[in-house]
């Protein structure tokens, strides 16, 4: 049970004591009643939420248990357990969109029969189904917050008898030979389709015996089989799936989300900005910001903006921000506003982007009860609200800043961009704070036909509470990446870091004495690319994540994976042997670099590639370009590629503008 809502009769106990939610009043407030003296209190649910962020809050269940989520992903289970949830989600996916009061019983039987007729059809797993087990299936997977690891079977399935199958030969034939012979480009006659069917039966004819034999169709049945194939595929197959998109999909406007966090759309955009460095102001590059929106209300719910590329790190990074509370934004940035949008959305749209379609994102969605709507190719306008904001976001304050880049060339003109660039990271990072919370939030939206600020207070004020996290620290877990690593008796080597734990110990022995042929010690892990400074160890019989820490702290903690994998390539290019005092002395190396090339600086460059570096810096220092350094760096993100989701970075360390 991945999230919880601070809804009527929800208990919890809160600073060693047990509550339950009484009422929801105006205001985004809450009045809780005490279980142990009945005296109640009204508190805000921003008070609520950060409090279990802090750890001082735990929900429990109606006995007084706690509610604990499994704290391992849906790729944790066996694929045939994985296979089972899913096939349990689509069976009770159309029967989640009636409301649970207006559900009934023929509701419940009719999707009974369309799944069995599926199965007949082979469209669905052959898998048993009745009206029990789907009543089963929908409170479990209500209950646990829209978890579909509530889907889970709880044992071991036993291995499904194959069915056998008897099916018309001859229209088998028929329907081989249409996708193999008309869904073609070049241009086919209904006579050569027809005499390749009549073939095949002939061949099949010489291998039966008489009182076997397959009766040939005629043509006119050949060609009602190809009168029958659906006009999208046939326009696809023959002029390709874009313009049957465009023949066939009508524009226009979408059925606007009813309720807040119904529907929110997150994606990626190059700042139209360049920034200068903290210390010597010189351009340093466009920072990328990945943004998420909530489209029922128009309100912001979170954001990342760093030198990275869009990646899986960069995702991760903006959902956290989203999902948490925001507390302290006046205090850190100089808001008028709170920032009051958080909680787990219900449904998260996304485009094609390989950070969006990895199946980390999925599986972290399915566990959050998040459903992840992935748009066709080429087409922006079904996530338009997130598109139009960030033109609202380049043209209301980016453009109007010192050494912007404008939208394009025309509008720029013969403005120097790096010329007059001023603004520092932090200093931008500020300004995107004041402008959505002080100016993009407290404004009139025409496309809302309201305010985004009082359209969210509004939804809380009709009694509209976000889901929560149970366990706000099951993010680190169900956002990392996946990896798969051996224990050694010294530990686990990762990237050329090694971590240990004294649990390792039983678990490595645990793995051998209970692993058939061999006793492989190979285990599951999950990492945060942003900090290397601990990895997460999934044990397979306790069915949990053990954090491990890097024995060399003062290196790997707040070391990103980019820059780590820059050291190590300088390491290996020198000497045959990784440690961490190699990389110790290459990072104090490329360091010494950067200080001896800053006098040579060029104000007419940007290091967006050395501000990334900066980022992942845990000694403080202060980076300038690497012009002596490009050759490993080229040749470790070419090696990276392979297997990360990053897209490769330009080469070199500095770019024209």
């Amino acid at each position: 049970m991945s999230t919880q809502r601070f809804s009527p009769n929800t208990e919890f106990v809160w600073q060693q004591q047990p509550y339950q939610v009484t009422r929801i009043l105006p205001a985004n407030l809450i009045e809780i009643e005490s279980m142990f003296n009945g005296q109640a209190k009204v508190v805000s649910f921003q008070d609520l939420y950060q409090a279990l962020v802090d750890g001082q809050i735990e929900f429990v269940t109606a006995d007084r248990r706690p509610i604990t989520p499994p704290k391992i992903g849906l790729e944790d289970f066996t694929r045939r357990q994985q296979a089972t949830a899913r096939y349990r989600l689509q069976v009770i996916e159309p029967l989640l969109k009636i409301p649970s009061h207006r559900r009934s019983t023929q509701d419940i039987d009719n999707r009974v029969e369309e799944v069995k007729k599926a199965q007949q059809l082979g469209h669905m797993p052959d898998k048993p189904i009745s009206r029990i087990s789907v009543y089963r299936w929908l409170g479990a997977y209500s209950q646990s917050g829209n978890d579909i690891r509530a889907l889970v079977p709880k044992k071991r399935e036993p291995a499904a008898e194959k069915r056998i199958e008897n099916p018309d030969r001859v229209e088998q034939i028929i329907q081989e030979v249409i996708n193999e012979r008309y869904f073609v480009r070049e241009r086919v006659k209904i006579d050569d389709i027809y005499h390749e069917v009549v073939l095949r039966i002939d061949h099949e004819n010489r291998l039966l015996p008489a009182e076997g034999q397959l009766v040939c169709p005629s043509r006119s049945t050949v060609w009602r089989r190809i009168g029958e194939v659906d006009a999208w595929q046939k326009l696809a197959a023959k002029q390709g799936k874009r313009v049957a998109r465009q023949e066939f999909t009508q524009y226009g406007q979408m059925e606007p989300p009813r309720f807040a966090l119904e529907r929110v759309e997150i994606d990626h955009t190059p700042t139209d900005i360049f920034v200068v460095d903290e210390d010597d102001n010189l351009p340093l590059g466009r920072l990328t910001l990945t943004y998420c929106l909530d489209v029922a209300t128009r309100y912001p719910l979170g954001f990342y903006l760093g030198f990275e590329p869009p990646s899986y790190l960069t995702v991760a990074a903006c959902l956290y921000h989203a999902i948490l509370p925001k507390p302290d934004v006046q205090t850190l940035y100089g808001t008028a506003h709170k920032w009051q949008a958080c909680g787990v959305p219900n449904k998260l749209v996304v485009d094609n982007g390989k950070e969006f379609i990895g199946p980390s994102l999925r599986d972290a969605c399915l566990s959050l009860g998040i459903v992840l709507e992935q748009l066709p190719v080429r087409t922006p306008h079904f996530k338009g609200a997130v598109e139009r904001n960030f033109r609202t976001i380049n043209t209301g304050l980016l453009h109007m800043l010192p050494g912007t880049t404008f939208s394009n060339f025309t509008m720029k003109g013969d403005y120097d961009s790096l010329r007059f660039a001023s603004l520092r990271r932090s200093e931008l990072n500020q300004l995107l704070h004041i402008f959505l919370l002080d100016i993009y939030a407290e404004s009139f939206h025409r496309g809302l036909g309201a305010i985004p600020a009082r359209r969210w207070e509004e939804a809380l004020d009709g009694g509209f509470l976000p889901r929560v996290p149970t366990d706000p620290d099951e993010l680190a877990i169900l956002l990392g990446r996946i990896e798969e690593r051996s224990i050694q008796p010294y530990g686990i080597d990762f990237e050329s870091i090694r971590y240990n734990h004294e649990e390792l110990a039983l678990l490595r022995h645990r793995l051998k004495t209970n692993t058939k042929g061999g006793g492989s010690t190979r285990v599951k892990i999950k990492y945060l690319p942003d900090n290397l400074g601990s990895i997460f160890v999934f044990d397979p019989f306790e069915r949990k994540y053990l954090e491990v820490p890097a024995l060399s702290q003062s290196y790997a903690q707040g070391l990103t994976l980019w820059s780590h994998q820059i050291i190590r390539r300088q390491v290996i290019d020198d000497q045959d042997r990784v440690s961490i005092k190699a990389l110790a002395l290459a990072k104090r190396k490329i360091q010494e670099v950067v200080e001896e090339s800053k006098a040579r600086s060029n104000k007419k460059q940007t290091r967006s590639k050395v501000a990334r570096w900066q980022a992942g810096d845990t000694e403080g220092t202060s980076p300038a370009e690497l012009p002596n350094l490009p050759n490993w760096l080229e040749s470790e993100e070419q090696e990276n590629d392979k297997e990360a989701t990053d897209p490769p970075a330009p080469d070199g360390w500095s770019i024209e503008e």
